[in-house]
């Protein structure tokens, strides 16, 4: 996709991409957990989900949350695919959570691969450009941008890349994953080459693995450093697997914190027998380790933007 010399990128300086090459490792997790993770420390921050399947983490869609712009619909997509397809700024939910405003995914953001392809024979490489260009008037409004990179498509990896200063990419522990780094390892060289020369790798994680599995870690470690390049910075932090909790707490349209917020005031197993709760009005114990390793994690990734930097 990307043959021609163009102008280069100049990504706000703390806007971070989390990109994987391969769905199902936790991208979109990560990427809502660390844009609410800047936001309730204070500092205005933009989530844009460049996907078309939209997980709704933060519970925008299924709750209701954010204030939306006047005028045609943005979520599910739309409001994403409209902006790039108009050549105008994006106009995000604002006020999702205090100080976090979203640009949501969704189906509507496959129809950027038909745009982007009847594009490319006029504008060449400019075409990666296309988020950057719809991004770039809101972007001094921001203090942290995270981009959530859509997987398995490259033209629209390549527009995630293209406004982003950061690269950072989780995996899981399997071969298949590893090899879908492969994917992310390109793109990221493409666009870093011809059209956005400010762009890193921040590093790199393993996610939903067993903390304890530590032979297996250093051997995944391994074999990331032989995909992403041997300088890669390796993040120690593992998430563990804990389905119940994230399930639970993404079916609430709450971050790992925010659910074991919850924890105190649960329901109990005996108030289920009882008749009194329903299960899901039960907050597993093991939500608690899960929101420590993702504060962790998110620690560790911006501590890891601020040292390239």
């Amino acid at each position: 996709m990307l043959t021609d010399a163009v102008e280069p990128v100049v990504p706000h300086e703390s806007a971070v991409a989390i990109g994987t090459g391969k769905g199902g490792v936790g991208k979109s997790t990560i990427a809502a957990h660390k844009a609410a993770w800047h936001a309730a420390r204070g500092r205005r921050t933009l989530l844009i989900c460049v996907t078309s399947q939209d997980d709704d983490d933060l519970g925008i869609e299924r709750f209701g949350r954010g204030i939306r712009p006047e005028g045609q619909a943005v979520l599910n997509g739309e409001g994403l695919l409209r902006a790039v397809r108009d050549r105008t700024p994006l106009l995000p939910v604002r006020e999702v959570r205090p100080n976090l405003d979203v640009v949501p995914g969704g189906e509507a953001v496959g129809e950027l691969l038909t745009l982007l392809t009847a594009r490319m024979p006029i504008e060449g490489v400019h075409v990666v450009a296309s988020l950057a260009r719809a991004l770039a008037p809101i972007a001094p409004w921001y203090d942290d941008i995270v981009i959530d990179s859509a997987p398995e498509q490259d033209a629209l990896e390549q527009i995630a890349l293209a406004a982003s200063r950061w690269l950072f990419v989780p995996t899981r522990s399997d071969d298949t994953s590893i090899r879908g780094m492969q994917r992310i390892a390109r793109n990221y060289k493409l666009v870093r080459t011809q059209v956005n020369p400010h762009l890193q790798v921040a590093g790199a994680c393993l996610y939903g693995s067993n903390p304890t599995a530590t032979q297996l870690h250093d051997e995944v470690r391994t074999d990331v450093l032989g995909v992403l390049g041997p300088n890669t910075p390796m993040l120690s932090t593992v998430v563990g697997y804990r389905e119940m909790p994230a399930v639970n707490a993404r079916k609430k349209g709450l971050t790992f914190g925010e659910y074991a917020a919850l924890l105190p005031n649960s329901a109990k197993s005996y108030d289920v027998a009882a008749g009194r709760a329903q299960r899901a009005d039960v907050v597993p114990e093991s939500i608690v380790p899960l929101a420590k390793e993702m504060d962790e994690l998110n620690l560790e990734i911006d501590a890891h933007c601020r040292k390239a930097a």
